[in-house]
C-alpha cells in the first residue's frame, strides 16, 4: 500500500569499512609499486576536521617512523599545504633541510636525506578527504610523469571514498594506522577493519612483523614524554594501549605503602574501583598477585576469575581481563588492568611481549609524574600557607585577593599579597613578587612577608618598611631579587601613603569608574642595592573607590604588549568597578594571560574598596567563626544571626538568612576541613554574607552523579541550589589560603518598624560574638 513505507535500508558498516580499506590498500600498493618509496602512507581527515591522521601505510623498514598526524592549518608541514591547496607538493632534500631548521618537529619523521611527495585525495576541487604521502629514500629525481601518476591514483581513490561517504560511511582516521604488505596476501579477503583486527592483521601479514609494534612504542614514548601528570599519562594509555589492543576499559593501580591506589581509570564502574582502592598487598586479588608475583595474569572468562578468586564479584558480561605489572627501576610498582568485552583469549604472545615493554615505560612515567606531583603539591601548600588566612574586618574597608600558579605543571613562584592592621588603626596593603619559580623563591617570599609584617608592626611608614626589607633580602645571601609595593590607608580620612620597589603602583577607580594612577617615585627592586633609599607619596581615596594592586602575571603582555595589557586591565576595572568585590576580582583575573603564553609567570591580585566614614552611610559589620569539623557550631551560628539581626532591626530576614547561612557553613565544614570565618556586612538595600575557609576548591554546584557514593556531593549540590533560589546573588571565589563563598539578600521587605533607629549610636560593627566566647 502507498501508505506503508518500506523501512530504511540499514547501512552495512562492516562491509563499507572493508571496501574502504581495500580501496586505500589498492591505491597505496599501486603507488608503492611504481615509485618504490621508503614509506607510503594514506592520511584521512579526523572527525574534528583539524587533523590529518595516518590511516594506512605500506610495510617497509621505515614505516614505523611515519608521522601519526598533521594539523591541517599548519603550512609548515607539506601534507597540510597539499591538503589546503589541493595540489601535489614535492619537497627536495635541500628544501626539507631548510624546513626542519624552521620547524624542528619535522626532523622526527625526516631524520635523513629524502624527497617528500604529497598528493591530496580530492573528491572535488573544494572537497578533500586526505592525502597520500611518500618518503623517497635515498633522495632521487621524481619525474613529472611519476607525480602525475601519484595524483591520478589519489583522485581515483577519492572517487571511491566519496562513494562510500554517500552510502553512509563516515571517514575518519583510526587510533593507529593499519600496516599492510606491499603485495596482497594469497586468499586474503581484503584489509581487516576494527582496531584489534588491524593490529593482528599487521602482525600476521607483515614480512617485518615488528614494524607496527615499533610504531606503537615510538608513539607511546613520544606522548609519555609530553605527559606531565597522571591524568595525561592515562590519556596516553587510552590512545596508545587501550584502543589499539581492543580493550574496553583500563585501570592503572600503584602501590602506596602496603596498599593499592587507583592512579587513573577509564571505562570501569565505581564499584570495581572501590574494590581495588586501598586493597592491602597482603590480601589476595588479581592486582596484588600481579604485583607481588611479578607476573602476567590473563583470564578468558569471568568464570576463570571467580574460580581463582571466589567472591570477587566480576560482572559476567565483562568476561576477559588481563593483569600486567607496571615495572619501574627494576621493581614492580603497580598493575595495569585491561578489560575486554566477550570471552576468548584477548592477547597473543607477541602482543603480551609488546604490552609489557610499553607498560614499563608507563610505570616509569607514572613514578616520575607522581613524584613531581607530590613535590608540586608540597611547594604549592607552602606557598598558599604564606598567603593571609583572612583580612581585617573593618566597616570602612572591604578587601579580597587572588593568587594563580602559572600552570598546573609549573612550580609555584614568589608572588604574594597581604592586608595588615597598622598600629594606628589604619590598613596596610602589600603586594610583591620574588624572582623565579622554585622552593627557594617561595622561601624568600615567606621571609620577606614576615619581615614586612614585623617592620609594619613597629610603626614604620611604607618607604622605611621597604628599606628594611631590602636590607633583609641582602642578608639572606640569595641571588634572587623581589619587587614590592606598600600602601598605607587611613580609614578615618581616606588618605593613603604609598611606596614601591620596582613594582607597578596602585590603580584606583572611583565610584563612577574614573581611573587615577598616583604618581609614585619607583625605587629599584629589593635586593639590588643594600643601602637603597625609597621615596613615598600621598594620595586621597574617595568613598566607593577601589584600589587594585597586581603582579605582572595578571597582564596578557605576551599578546598585547605591557602598555596595552595594563590599559586593558584598567579599562576592565573602570567598566566593572561598581560590581561587588569578589565578582570584580573574578572579572579581572579571568583576562590574565593564558597559561601556555604566560611565560610560566604566576599572578596575584589585591582589591580593596574604601567604603568611607559617613556615619549614616557606613555599613555595619559582624563576624564569628566555627571550628573545623564542628557541625554543632551551626546552631551557634543561628544564635549569632538572631542577635545581629535584632541589633540591626532586621529580624524579618532571620528565616531566610538562617537557611542560607546554614547551607554554606555546613558545606564548608564538610568539605574544607578548616575553620570557617563568617562575616556579615549591612548596606542600605542588602545584607552581604561571606563564609571563608582554607579549601581553594569551589563548592559542588549541582548534583553530578546518582550513585550512592556521591550522596555527600549531591546533598551539598542541593543546598547550593537553595542558595541560588533565595539569594539576590551568590558566588564562590579563591581568596587567600582558601575560598570565599558569598551571597546577598535584599532588605527592602524587612525594613524596620516606624520609629526605630536604623543606625544606633553604638553600631553592631563592633559586635563580634566569636571574640566574646
Amino acid at each position: 500500500m502507498d501508505s506503508e513505507l518500506s523501512p530504511p535500508l540499514a547501512v552495512d558498516r562492516g562491509g563499507l569499512e572493508a571496501r574502504r580499506d581495500e580501496a586505500i590498500a589498492s591505491a597505496l600498493r599501486k603507488v608503492y609499486d611504481r615509485l618504490q618509496p621508503g614509506s607510503c602512507t594514506a592520511y584521512l581527515l579526523a572527525a574534528d576536521a583539524e587533523l590529518l591522521v595516518a590511516a594506512m601505510t605500506v610495510h617497509t623498514p621505515l614505516s614505523f617512523a611515519i608521522t601519526p598526524a598533521f594539523r591541517v592549518d599548519n603550512f609548515a608541514w607539506p601534507a597540510a599545504r597539499a591538503f589546503q591547496t589541493g595540489k601535489t607538493v614535492k619537497v627536495d632534500a635541500e628544501d626539507l633541510q631548510i624546513l626542519c631548521r624552521r620547524t624542528p618537529a619535522l626532523l622526527v619523521s625526516t631524520p635523513f636525506p629524502m624527497v617528500l611527495v604529497v598528493a591530496p585525495i580530492r573528491a572535488t576541487p573544494h572537497n578533500r578527504l586526505g592525502v597520500i604521502t611518500l618518503r623517497c629514500v635515498p633522495p632521487r629525481e621524481i619525474s613529472d610523469g611519476e607525480l602525475e601518476y601519484v595524483q591520478r591514483t589519489a583522485d581515483e581513490l577519492a572517487a571511491e571514498l566519496q562513494s562510500l561517504v554517500e552510502q553512509g560511511l563516515p571517514l575518519e582516521g583510526p587510533s593507529i594506522p593499519l600496516f599492510i604488505s606491499s603485495r596482497p596476501e594469497p586468499g586474503a579477503a581484503g584489509a581487516a577493519s576494527g582496531a584489534v583486527q588491524q593490529h593482528r592483521q599487521a602482525t600476521a601479514s607483515s614480512s617485518t612483523p615488528g614494524s607496527p609494534f615499533l610504531y606503537q612504542l615510538q608513539r607511546l614514548a613520544t606522548e609519555l614524554t609530553a605527559a606531565v601528570d597522571t591524568q595525561g599519562i592515562l590519556a596516553v594509555v587510552q590512545t596508545q594501549i587501550l584502543r589499539p589492543f581492543g580493550a574496553r576499559a583500563v585501570a592503572l593501580c600503584v602501590t602506596e605503602g602496603e596498599r593499592l591506589h587507583v592512579a587513573g581509570a577509564a571505562g570501569l564502574s565505581r564499584e570495581v574501583l572501590n574494590r581495588i582502592e586501598g586493597t592491602p598487598l597482603s590480601q589476595r586479588s588479581p592486582e596484588t598477585d600481579t604485583i607481588t608475583g611479578v607476573g602476567v595474569k590473563i583470564f578468558t572468562t569471568a568464570g576463570e576469575i571467580r574460580q581463582e578468586y571466589p567472591g570477587l564479584g566480576i560482572d559476567p558480561e565483562r568476561q576477559a581481563r588481563a593483569y600486567l605489572p607496571l615495572i619501574s627501576n627494576g621493581r614492580a610498582v603497580g598493575c595495569c588492568l585491561l578489560e575486554f568485552t566477550g570471552p576468548g583469549r584477548p592477547l597473543a604472545a607477541e602482543e603480551i611481549a609488546v604490552l609489557v615493554i610499553m607498560l614499563e615505560q608507563v610505570g616509569q612515567s607514572l613514578e616520575r609524574a607522581r613524584a613531581y606531583e607530590r613535590e608540586h603539591a608540597l611547594t604549592q601548600t607552602i606557598q598558599r600557607s604564606l598567603l593571609p588566612r583572612s583580612f581585617p574586618h573593618l566597616p570602612e574597608v572591604v578587601a579580597t585577593g587572588r593568587y594563580f600558579p602559572a600552570t598546573e605543571g609549573a612550580a609555584v613562584g614568589g608572588d604574594w599579597y597581604d592586608v595588615l592592621t597598622l598600629p594606628n588603626g589604619g590598613v596596610g596593603l602589600v603586594i610583591g613578587d620574588v624572582e623565579g619559580h622554585s622552593l627557594e623563591a617561595v622561601s624568600v617570599m615567606g621571609q620577606l612577608r614576615s619581615g614586612v609584617r614585623a617592620y609594619t608592626a613597629e610603626g614604620h611608614d611604607p618607604a622605611r618598611v621597604l628599606e628594611r626589607s631590602n636590607r633583609l633580602l641582602a642578608e639572606l645571601d640569595t641571588d634572587l631579587y623581589a619587587t614590592c609595593c606598600c600602601v598605607w590607608l587611613d580609614p578615618a580620612t581616606g588618605l593613603a601613603l604609598a611606596s614601591t620597589a620596582g613594582h607597578p603602583g596602585p590603580v584606583i577607580s572611583d565610584s563612577r569608574g574614573q581611573i587615577s594612577e598616583p604618581r609614585l617615585p619607583v625605587g629599584p627592586p629589593l635586593g639590588v642595592g643594600r643601602q637603597t633609599a625609597y621615596q613615598q607619596a600621598e594620595f586621597q581615596m574617595q568613598t566607593g573607590s577601589v584600589v587594585a594592586l597586581f603582579t605582572n602575571g595578571l597582564l596578557d603582555s605576551r599578546q598585547l604588549g605591557t602598555d596595552a595589557a595594563v590599559h586593558e586591565l584598567v579599562r576592565r576595572l573602570a567598566d566593572h568597578s561598581s560590581e561587588n568585590l569578589e565578582t570584580l576580582a573574578d572579572i579581572l583575573a579571568s583576562h590574565r594571560a593564558p597559561p601556555a603564553e604566560s611565560g610560566d609567570d604566576d599572578a596575584a591580585l589585591l582589591l580593596v574598596r574604601y567604603e568611607g566614614v559617613q556615619p549614616r552611610d557606613r555599613p555595619r559589620v559582624a563576624r564569628t567563626s566555627i571550628h573545623r569539623h564542628d557541625l554543632r557550631g551551626v546552631a551557634g551560628v543561628r544564635r549569632f544571626l538572631h542577635d545581629v539581626l535584632h541589633e540591626w532591626n532586621r529580624l524579618p530576614l532571620l528565616d531566610d538568612l538562617e537557611l542560607l547561612v546554614s547551607e554554606i557553613v555546613t558545606n564548608a565544614l564538610i568539605h574544607a576541613h578548616s575553620e570557617v570565618d563568617l562575616r556579615l556586612r549591612e548596606y542600605p538595600d542588602r545584607i552581604r554574607v561571606e563564609a571563608r575557609d582554607s579549601d581553594p576548591y569551589p563548592p559542588v554546584p549541582t548534583v553530578l552523579l546518582n550513585d550512592e557514593s556521591s550522596n555527600q556531593e549531591a546533598e551539598s549540590g542541593r543546598g547550593l541550589l537553595i542558595v541560588e533560589a533565595l539569594a539576590l546573588a551568590w558566588g564562590s571565589s579563591p581568596a587567600g589560603r582558601g575560598k570565599t563563598t558569598w551571597f546577598e539578600v535584599g532588605t527592602e521587605a524587612a525594613a524596620p518598624a516606624p520609629g526605630t533607629d536604623d543606625h544606633p549610636s553604638s553600631p553592631a560593627g563592633d559586635f563580634d560574638p566569636a571574640a566574646g566566647q
